[in-house]
């Protein structure tokens, strides 16, 4: 396989390994695994999505692909080349966005921050000034290119991140949740541009909480939790994965064993899911086939006038929970 051939990520038995001291003059010592033997690899020119609760490690994995941050064990490889071994080749290559406001100069202008940006990526004097023009205009900043950044919405400084972030033409952006308190318009801009840089050849990794803008942008998405990958896949596998493309769901003033058992017996449920509303109890069905409807379900739960039913698509944050709720018992 040649450099140019092989995947955007590659990581093997990954781990990182975190000590800090405490306790009378900080002589004992407390060490956290935040990676547990990762095993990755992502295709060039597609957007990989993780997801994971806060803790995972999602920020530790991408500082550490970013070159931010060294791994304790094992081994990571971007664009081919060594992340702990390489730096100087794929620094240039590398573009970083980290959610939040951190990172921009307040007191200076969008268009100053970028010329800033431009000459400590290398970019080329003579190429710079028509790359910032060309980046303010596809973030939509040019007529707010040449106020101070501290006038900027939450919005605007996200965008001004993402231009930053692009502005060298990485081959490879790692997306550290980036719309994260955004309002809808500027997320969908945001999701809208990170396509944009896609059909580029960019490869991109994105990290977020929001389950519905990894399931509109990314083809392929692992879930982490405690530090270990619980499952990677496609959405419409994942979902396989975790009991059905299907979901049923009925509410009433709660239900008793009986009613569960027998639940559980209909063919095509993998799964029953109980939460508790108040004096409401609802139950989510996982359903792996066509066959089973919701005149089944409420054949079961007959002479309850209170209750509801619905069908709905599994969503990914149905498969989410699952997941990283399976890996916590």
């Amino acid at each position: 396989m040649t450099l140019a051939s092989s995947p955007a990520i590659e990581t093997r038995g990954l781990t990182r390994l975190f000590e800090s001291r405490k306790g009378f003059l900080f002589r004992e010592i407390t060490r956290t695994e935040a990676l547990r033997g990762i095993d990755l690899e992502v295709e060039r020119g597609a957007i990989f999505g993780l997801l994971g609760p806060n803790g995972a490690g999602k920020t530790t994995l991408t500082k550490i692909l970013s070159t931010l941050l060294l791994p304790s064990a094992g081994v990571a490889r971007v664009l081919g080349h060594d992340v702990s071994r390489e730096t100087a080749w794929l620094r240039p290559r590398i573009g970083l966005v980290l959610g939040g406001e951190r990172g921009l100069y307040n007191r200076i202008s969008g268009r100053e921050n970028l010329r800033y940006f431009a000459d400590l990526y290398g970019v080329p004097l003579g190429e710079r000034e028509r790359r910032i023009d060309e980046m303010l205009e596809r973030v939509d900043l040019v007529e707010s290119a040449d106020r101070r950044v501290e006038e900027y919405s939450r919005g605007m400084k996200q965008k001004l991140h993402l231009a930053r972030g692009v502005l060298h033409r990485p081959e490879i952006l790692f997306l550290d949740e980036p719309t994260i308190g955004l309002d809808p318009k500027s997320a969908r801009e945001t999701r809208k541009l990170i396509r944009s840089l896609v059909s580029d050849g960019v490869t991109i990794f994105l990290t977020t909480h929001y389950m519905f803008e990894a399931e509109e942008l990314c083809p392929r998405i692992a879930v982490l939790s405690k530090g270990r990958i619980v499952a990677m896949d496609s959405v419409d596998a994942l979902r396989r994965l975790v009991g059905g493309d299907r979901t049923l769901e009925a509410e009433a003033y709660g239900f008793d064993d009986r009613e569960l058992e027998a639940l559980r017996a209909l063919p095509g449920v993998s799964k029953v899911v109980t939460e508790e509303f108040g004096p409401v109890m609802r139950l989510t069905l996982r359903v792996r086939t066509g066959d089973l409807g919701l005149e089944e379900v409420r054949s079961v739960l007959a002479g309850r006038p209170e209750l509801s039913l619905r069908e709905r698509r599994t969503s990914l944050e149905d498969v989410y929970l699952d997941l990283v709720e399976e890996e916590a018992r």
